[in-house]
C-alpha cells in the first residue's frame, strides 16, 4: 500500500482523495478534525514565522510547504495505526491457527475456528476468501487449493513467520506424523518475533520524541541569538528601522532553517509508519553481494603489491612538495599516499563487518527453517530444501556446501568450512551439532535439538542487538538534523551580525 511521488503528494492535497486513503487504511476521516489540525498547523508555524519577524514573502513561503505536507502527515498517521493493528492482527492469527490446528488436525477446520475469534476487518475477510477457496474453488495451477488458499492471506500479510506457518501446516497435513515438537517451536519464535516488533516501535517513538525536542531547542536556540544580536545593535546605533531581523540574508536563512527543521519531522514521522510485518535486511542486497565477493577473493599480499606503485609515485611527490619548502602540500599528499596504500586493507575490513552483520541477521532464519525441516528430514535432504528460501546473502555458502555433500559428507570440515572467513563462533557450534546429526542419527532427537535451537536463540539475540545498533545510529543522525541546521543558521546570522556591527562602530568612528 505504498503511495509514493510527487503527483501522489499532490493529489493528497484534495481532501476528498485524502478521505479515500485514510478509508484504504480502514479508517473514519473525519472533516472538522482536519480542518482543525490544518488551522493549528498554521497558526503554529505561522507564530513561529513571526517570531522571527519573517516578511509576508517568506512568511508565505513556509505557510505553503506546511499546506503541502500536511496531508502527508496525516495519511501517515493513519497509516502507523493500520501498521500497528496489521502486525497485532498477523501474530494473533499465526498463534491462533497453530493452537486450532494442534486440536484439529486440518487446515480448513483451523481456519473455521480462527474466522470465529477475528471481529469484521481485513484479517477476517482473508480467512474467509481462503476458506472459501479451499472448499469451492478450483486449483489454478499444481500448488492445490490448500496453498493457494492460504497464499491469499500472505499476499496481503507478507511476511516470513507467516509463511513458515503455512508451510508447517500444509507439510504436517500432507505428510502426516507428530508435529507438537515443531508447532512448539514456532509459537517460540512468534512470540520472540512479536516481542522484537514493539521492541522496535517502542524505540522508535522515543527517538521520535528526542527528535522533536531537538527541533524545539534549536528553534528557541536560533530565534534567541537573533533578538540578543538585535538588541547589541540597538545599544549602538538609535535608528529605529535598523534591524538584524530586516536583513535580507537573515530573511532567507530563517526560512531555510524553518523550511529544514519542517523536512526533518517529516523524515522522524515518517520512520514511524514503515511495515511492522517486514524484517528488512541492514544491507542493500547488491551491496552485500558485492562485499561478500570483495572479502571471498581478498588476497592480503597481492592487492599490497598492487597498490606499493600509485601509492609510491603519490609518496615521492610528496617529498618533492617537501624539499622545494610546500611543506603542508607535502605532508597531504603524504597522508594520501597512506591512504592509497592501506585502501585494500580497510576496503577487506568494512566488507567483512558488513557481511557479518548481514549473516547474523540471516543465519538464525535459516537455522530455525532447519530446525523444522530436520523433524521429518535428514540433514543433507533439510540443509538442499531450505537452500531454496534462504536469505540472498547465504546463496553462496549454501551452494558451496550442498556440493561438499556430495563430494564428503562425512567429514567434520564439510560442514566447519561453511561461513568460514567470518568470525561466527555461534554458528560454527551449529555446523558441528548438524554434522553429529549426520553422523549418529536421531536417535536421541529432543535433546539435540534443544541444544540447536539454543544456539538459534544467541544468534538471534546477537543480530537483534546488531540490528538495534543500527537503528539506533540511523535514528540518532536524524536527532542531528536539527543540531547541524541550528549551527549553520547560528554562524551565519552571527556572520551579518558581526558585519553589521562593525559597519554601526565604522560610522560612528567617521563621525
Amino acid at each position: 500500500m505504498k503511495r509514493e511521488g510527487l503527483w501522489e503528494k499532490l493529489r493528497l492535497l484534495n481532501p476528498k482523495n485524502l478521505q479515500r486513503e485514510v478509508h484504504v487504511y480502514g479508517y473514519r476521516f473525519s472533516w472538522r478534525t482536519h480542518l482543525m489540525a490544518v488551522i493549528a498547523a498554521l497558526v503554529g508555524i505561522g507564530g513561529i514565522g513571526m517570531v522571527f519577524q519573517l516578511k509576508p514573502l517568506f512568511l508565505a513561503g513556509v505557510l505553503l510547504t506546511v499546506l503541502f505536507v500536511f496531508p502527508v502527515l496525516i495519511l501517515d498517521m493513519y497509516k502507523k495505526m493500520y501498521e500497528q493493528k496489521r502486525f497485532g492482527d498477523a501474530c494473533a492469527y499465526m498463534e491462533q491457527l497453530l493452537y486450532a490446528f494442534q486440536k484439529t488436525g486440518k487446515i480448513v477446520s483451523a481456519l473455521k475456528e480462527v474466522r470465529g475469534i477475528f471481529g469484521e476487518g481485513q484479517i477476517r475477510l482473508c480467512v474467509e476468501e481462503a476458506i472459501a477457496h479451499m472448499e469451492y474453488g478450483h486449483p489454478v495451477g499444481e500448488q492445490g487449493v490448500l496453498r493457494e488458499g492460504l497464499q491469499k492471506i500472505e499476499r496481503y500479510y507478507a511476511c516470513d513467520k507467516l509463511a513458515t506457518v503455512h508451510e508447517l501446516l500444509l507439510n504436517a497435513e500432507e505428510y502426516g506424523g507428530d508435529v507438537e515438537a515443531s508447532v512448539t517451536l514456532v509459537l517460540e519464535d512468534i512470540e520472540r518475533f512479536k516481542k522484537r516488533g514493539y521492541q522496535l516501535q517502542e524505540e522508535k517513538r522515543k527517538s521520535h520524541t528526542d527528535n522533536v525536542i531537538s527541533i524545539v531547542v534549536a528553534v528557541l536556540l536560533c530565534a534567541a541569538a537573533l533578538y540578543l544580536l538585535n538588541e547589541m545593535q540597538e545599544m549602538f546605533t538609535s535608528e529605529a528601522d535598523v534591524s538584524v531581523f530586516t536583513v535580507p540574508v537573515i530573511q532567507i536563512s530563517s526560512m531555510v532553517f524553518l523550511l529544514l527543521l519542517l523536512a526533518f519531522y517529516v523524515k522522524s514521522v515518517r520512520s514511524l509508519t514503515a511495515d511492522w510485518l517486514e524484517e528488512k535486511p541492514l544491507y542493500d542486497t547488491a551491496y552485500i553481494r558485492h562485499s561478500y565477493e570483495l572479502v571471498m577473493g581478498y588476497e592480503k599480499k597481492a592487492q599490497q603489491y598492487r597498490r606499493l606503485i600509485p601509492a609510491g609515485i603519490v609518496t615521492m611527490t610528496a617529498f618533492v612538495f617537501w624539499t622545494v619548502g610546500w611543506r603542508i602540500t607535502g605532508i597531504l599528499l603524504l597522508v594520501i599516499g597512506l591512504l592509497v596504500a592501506m585502501q585494500p586493507r580497510i576496503s577487506y575490513r568494512i566488507a567483512e563487518r558488513d557481511v557479518t552483520a548481514e549473516l547474523y541477521q540471516a543465519l538464525p532464519r535459516w537455522l530455525f527453517e532447519m530446525v523444522l525441516l530436520l523433524q521429518n528430514n535428514n540433514v543433507q535432504m533439510a540443509i538442499t530444501k531450505s537452500a531454496q528460501h534462504a536469505p540472498a546473502v547465504l546463496g553462496s555458502e549454501l551452494a558451496e556446501l550442498c556440493a561438499r555433500m556430495d563430494e564428503r559428507p562425512d567429514q567434520l570440515q564439510t560442514y566447519t568450512d561453511f561461513c568460514k572467513k567470518f568470525d561466527l563462533p555461534e554458528m560454527l557450534s551449529c555446523m558441528k551439532m548438524l554434522h553429529a546429526f549426520s553422523e549418529n542419527g536421531t536417535g536421541d532427537i529432543d535433546v539435540q535439538m534443544n541444544h540447536l535451537i539454543e544456539r538459534v536463540v544467541l544468534m538471534q539475540e546477537r543480530a537483534d542487538v546488531l540490528r538495534s545498533e543500527e537503528r539506533a545510529f540511523r535514528m540518532k543522525l536524524i536527532f542531528a538534523y536539527p543540531v547541524l541546521a541550528a549551527t549553520g543558521k547560528l554562524l551565519a546570522d552571527l556572520t551579518v551580525g558581526m558585519a553589521l556591527m562593525m559597519q554601526v562602530l565604522g560610522g560612528m568612528g567617521g563621525a
